[in-house]
């Protein structure tokens, strides 16, 4: 008989970003094994999507990440009674009795916390940060199984948590099929020439305001395109003519507007993978990256490298790639080399042997 094992694919898609593409990912690459019987719990948005219709599925109505989602899940997972559950996400269900894998994307919210990293009050910011270090701790205490996207956070978690190594798997991400495509000029937004560009969110460890610096010392050389929801955040970044909010873009649109720029930037203190660096270099753009957290385990000798502390830094490393020809097309070279290194499939084959080891 047909074990069950339940993949929690409430965050899947790209509109949830990076965690929404690897859930996206994972579930389009599984290989199919008879003993194995795989259900997904998805939201209502994605029930007819085609790549999930193919599974068998419950519908959650609340997001992960509310005190809700967690009776809603315990719910759901004791009408599905599964042998095992792939929390995708640090929320785990921390009222379920049964066998989980959790994937962890990274620790961001252990290394950039306060008041500074929110727009709500100190009032509800600190008891759902405590709940969440309650939810973290209980997840990798209590799971059979952890995957996470990078050696860097597998060292995080036996340093800080004193987990066993083999308790832990790395399973890299990996830029979708489609950013190695021609792009479509007409999807292309209309930016001003040249630009850099960045996608991702405002948030503090971001590290926004460092790249707007560098943009305002290039004395308006160069436009920089910020493709990303116009969040609170924006507010504390100073007007510019040569920065532009480009809300969020559609694949297609996303790799014209990566295609067209002089450079992709992340700028970021703290990643959990850097999955838009490895896109761009997939579309074929020179990827400038911040020596920092795990951007140098995952981009190699494929990026420039600069001092994320130092706005003087980054506009010399923009102004080195957009004016130095030869530099520009060996990060092209390097780049798209290196973003063929990392597949779905292979994450996906890697993850379902946890599985089958977890259900045997």
């Amino acid at each position: 008989m047909a074990k069950t094992l339940c993949i929690d694919a409430r965050l899947w898609g790209i509109k949830h970003t990076g965690i929404g593409r690897y859930t996206q990912n994972l579930i389009s690459n599984l290989p199919t094994d008879p003993g194995i019987s795989v259900v997904l719990v998805v939201a209502p948005d994605v029930a007819a999507e085609p790549e999930i219709t193919k599974f068998k599925k419950y519908i959650a109505k609340y997001h992960p990440y509310t005190p809700l989602a967690q009776l809603e899940m315990l719910y759901i997972l004791r009408k599905i009674k599964p042998q095992l559950v792939h929390f995708t996400h640090s929320a785990v269900t921390a009222l379920w009795p049964g066998r989980y894998v959790v994937t962890v994307h990274d620790f961001i919210k252990h290394q950039s916390k306060g008041v500074i990293t929110t727009t709500k009050s100190p009032l509800i910011y600190w008891p759902k940060y405590a709940g969440f270090l309650f939810v973290i701790w209980t997840s990798l205490r209590r799971a059979v199984h952890i995957l996470v996207p990078s050696q860097y956070w597998k060292d995080f978690i036996i340093r800080n948590y004193h987990i066993i190594q083999d308790k832990i798997t790395v399973t890299y991400e990996a830029a979708d099929a489609g950013f190695y495509e021609p792009s479509s000029p007409a999807s292309a937004p209309t930016i001003p020439r040249p630009y850099v560009i960045h996608t991702g969110s405002l948030y503090p460890h971001k590290n926004i305001g460092v790249l707007i610096q560098a943009i305002q010392l290039l004395k308006g050389r160069v436009h920089l395109a910020l493709v990303c929801a116009r969040s609170a955040f924006a507010s504390r970044f100073p007007p510019s003519p040569y920065v532009h909010f480009l809300g969020l873009l559609s694949d297609p649109q996303l790799k014209s507007a990566l295609k067209n720029a002089g450079a992709y930037v992340f700028p970021s203190l703290i990643e959990g993978f850097g999955l838009p660096g490895l896109e761009a270099m997939a579309v074929g753009t020179p990827v400038i990256a911040a020596r920092a957290s795990c951007l140098p385990e995952v981009y190699q000798d494929a990026a420039l490298y600069f001092d994320p502390h130092d706005p003087v830094d980054l506009a010399s490393k923009i102004r080195q790639v957009l004016s130095d020809s030869k530099l520009r097309q060996s990060l092209i070279t390097s780049g798209r080399k290196q973003a063929k290194k990392y597949s779905w499939a292979e994450t996906a084959n890697n993850t379902w042997q946890i599985y089958q080891k977890a259900l045997h």
